[in-house]
Formats: C-alpha cells, sequence, structure tokens
C-alpha cells in the first residue's frame, strides 16, 4: 500500500541535526518497553465472531449518512461491518509489510542514525500487529483482500522519497487510528475486535508521534537545501494530497460490498458500481474529513500543503 510508484534515489546523506531530540525519543523506547506484550498470548481468539451485532460503530460504515444507508436493514448492516472490518485489517496488513521494508532499508543510513534504536521498536511492534491483523482476516473472512499501491510521480532526490514515504505512513497511521479509538471502546462490539482495536491505537500513538517528528525534520532540510523550492514544493504538495485521496479511496472496498452481497440488497449490478456511487456521493464528504482532517491540518501547519480543505 505504502510502496510508490517511483523508484527511491539512493545517495549517502549526512546526519540529520534537527527533528526528534534524544531526550523523546529515549521517552518513546521507555515507554515502549513498559508496555511490551507477548502478541501471541495478548488476545482470547474465539472460535468465531458473533454475526448478531455490528463488529464496528455504525457510523464508520461506508454507506452511513447517504440515503443508501437507510435502505439497509440491520442484518444487511451487520455484514458489511463485517466484510468492511476484513477490508479495514487487510489494509493494515499491506500498510505495515510496505512500512518494515521501508524500515528495514532505513536502519542504519547515515541520516536515520540517531533513530535506529527506536526503529527496532517500531519494526517490533508493527510486525505484531501484522500478525494479529492477519490472523483475524484469515480466521474470520477466510481472507486478506488485496489492495492497490500509491502511484506517485518519480522522486526527485532519496530525501524526497522518504519524506513521501514518511508521509505515507503516516496518513495511514492516522487514518486507522480514528477507527481504533472508536471502536476500541465501543462495548457493543465482539470483544477480540474491541480489543484488537484498542490494542493497535495504544501502539500507534507512539508511532504517530515519531512520524511527526521525521516528517517535519525532512522536510526542513528539503526547504532549507532545494535550490528549486517553489517548484519543489508544488511538487511535495501535490504528492501527498494524491496520497490522502488514495487513502480515502480504499475505505470503499468492491470486495467488501460484493462479500456482504450490499450491491445487490441496493439494486445495484455490481461491486463496483456500488464503490463509485459511494466514493462520490457528496454526503460522504463530512466522514472523510472526520477521519483525515487532523492530519492533513497537520501538514497544512507544517507547509506542505497550503490548505486541508481538499479532502
Amino acid at each position: 500500500m505504502f510502496v510508490l510508484s517511483a523508484r527511491p534515489i539512493r545517495q549517502t546523506m549526512a546526519p540529520s541535526s534537527g527533528g526528534t531530540t534524544m531526550p523523546a525519543l529515549e521517552k518513546l523506547i521507555k515507554i515502549s518497553k513498559d508496555r511490551s506484550y507477548d502478541v501471541y498470548e495478548r488476545f482470547l481468539w474465539p472460535e468465531r465472531v458473533s454475526e448478531d451485532a455490528l463488529w464496528c460503530d455504525e457510523n464508520l460504515l461506508t454507506t452511513y449518512g447517504t440515503p443508501l444507508h437507510d435502505r439497509l436493514d440491520e442484518r444487511q448492516r451487520i455484514a458489511l461491518s463485517k466484510w468492511e472490518a476484513i477490508n479495514f485489517f487487510s489494509l493494515n496488513v499491506h500498510g505495515i509489510k510496505d512500512a518494515i521494508a521501508f524500515v528495514c532499508n532505513r536502519f542504519y543510513d547515515r541520516r536515520y542514525e540517531k533513530y535506529s534504536e527506536y526503529l527496532h521498536f517500531f519494526l517490533s511492534e508493527e510486525n505484531a500487529h501484522m500478525w494479529f491483523f492477519a490472523k483475524f482476516c484469515l480466521d474470520y473472512g477466510g481472507k486478506i483482500y488485496r489492495t492497490l499501491s500509491v502511484k506517485t510521480d518519480d522522486a526527485s532526490s532519496a530525501l524526497v522519497s522518504d519524506l513521501y514515504m514518511f508521509s505515507s505512513t503516516l496518513i495511514f497511521e492516522e487514518f486507522v487510528g480514528f477507527y481504533n479509538q472508536k471502536v476500541g471502546n465501543n462495548d457493543s462490539v465482539p470483544e477480540i475486535i474491541r480489543e484488537i482495536n484498542r490494542q493497535h491505537y495504544i501502539d500507534e500513538s507512539r508511532h504517530v508521534q515519531f512520524g511527526r517528528e521525521v516528517i517535519k525534520d525532512i522536510y526542513e532540510e528539503i526547504r532549507r537545501t532545494d535550490p528549486n523550492w517553489e517548484g519543489r514544493h508544488a511538487e511535495i504538495e501535490k504528492t501527498i494530497k494524491r496520497i490522502f485521496l488514495h487513502f480515502i479511496g480504499l475505505m470503499y472496498s468492491p470486495s467488501a460490498y460484493a462479500d456482504a452481497e450490499t450491491h445487490k440488497s441496493l439494486g445495484f449490478s455490481s461491486a463496483p458500481e456500488l464503490r463509485n456511487v459511494l466514493r462520490n456521493a457528496p454526503e460522504r464528504s463530512a466522514y472523510h474529513a472526520l477521519w483525515f482532517k487532523k492530519t492533513a491540518k497537520y501538514f497544512e501547519n507544517l507547509g506542505a500543503v497550503s490548505s486541508s480543505d481538499f479532502l
């Protein structure tokens, strides 16, 4: 999911002089140590997950807010919530897999050497997350949905390529964090779903803090050193907006609609047809903003995008 179409330009870079301070990194490392757990013992995995209740908050369903939602009965909404949960967890599997590959290639780059110890904790935690998301999908959905990668223009330098990758990872982490926090605090969803979302939200809060600081560090270095900053800034803004819109699109899964038979329930000839209607429904714009506005505002405050009103 996070693999960009641009091929990174490898070059030797000097160590970063800005960004996250060592005391802040040491605090993140200490918290990671204090809150570590055995992922293989953390959850009680039931033989099956009840389909008598929604698997997420109703307002997280991608039909919510549209006239189509009112045409679904309770059974049909539960079916949709199940398969949208499988889609959401599948997105996590693919996103984590790509983030792990990226981090492994940056561990001991000179530019990131001061981050290397924390990146080991990051890698360990993300590996645990990938395991429990994949297990859930396979045990209770019988599959992991495929997904699409972000498409971007060729990055002009290794540093710009890294900015896109860290930005993509952060946008996705904050996107899933919105879902995790709501479902992790919802006592009406099945316990295994609630606990997975709760644990992931706790862990990801550290990753988000780290990611925001690293992105700020990289962005400021590009702004300070690029001789063609005006053109570079336009390129960066265009790409970051494209990443946001890509993740919004991934919320709407034809595979989930097909497995839940939502398109049939609503009288559509195909799941992709329903997907396109929902993705472009004007009523859904407010929900896109709820999920992504906080992160878009971060990039606006950073100066990477001129406005956060593009969602």
